[in-house]
């Protein structure tokens, strides 16, 4: 099929403890990415996390949040060979940056890169 055409509460919904992600393209087959909305209600913090591929684009649709963010990346071949110190890692997760997350802000995220979401509010980002 060339086009497919849906509304938003037609989407394949995944509910979480913390809110919910709506596929709103949802990767392969069908698609070459992924586009989501995300609703972290208030008082959530992700866990720290890293990617080895993906790369994101979040939008902030609604809400207040923080973003924090590591200003180095990490090698994941080198994570899952156990090459880094458990105190090196320690130094980058207490050494990470604050972005708020308010409606209009873009945030580009390539592999790599430790990040969290923390939710002050409920937040609604649009994640691709």
């Amino acid at each position: 099929m060339t086009v497919i055409i849906k509304k938003l509460d037609e989407v394949k919904k995944v509910s979480k403890p913390w809110g919910y992600e709506k596929w709103i393209a949802e990767g392969s087959p069908d698609f070459k990415y992924a586009l989501k909305e995300i609703l972290f209600k208030k008082k959530f913090k992700t866990s720290i996390q890293f990617h080895e591929f993906k790369e994101e684009t979040n939008y902030v649709q609604k809400g207040k949040g923080i973003f924090y963010y590591s200003l180095e990346t990490i090698d994941v071949k080198k994570f899952k060979n156990q090459e880094y110190s458990e105190e090196y890692l320690k130094k980058i997760v207490n050494n990470m940056k604050k972005q708020i997350l308010e409606p209009g802000v873009i945030i580009h995220v390539k592999p790599g890169t430790i990040h969290r979401v923390e939710s002050i509010e409920d937040l609604t980002i649009i994640e691709a």
